[in-house]
């Protein structure tokens, strides 16, 4: 897997729009696959990617429900 596929969680909590200690958290609960890698969490974008798009997804279908 190329470092370019992968970003520290830090990058995901900016990018799905959630503090740090809530993007920790996802991982904790499994919601947000991750590993640590020294000492360090990091995530697949491809991973937060998905899980912005499901959050989006839940966000609509609450509105319209």
């Amino acid at each position: 897997m190329s470092v370019r596929q992968m970003i520290g969680l830090a990058e995901a909590a900016q990018y799905l729009g959630i503090p740090y200690q809530n993007a920790h958290r996802l991982l904790l609960t499994g919601e947000l696959r991750g590993e640590k890698r020294s000492g360090r969490w990091i995530v697949r974008r491809e991973d937060a990617e998905r899980l912005k798009s499901e959050r989006e997804c839940e966000s609509v279908a609450g509105r319209t429900a």
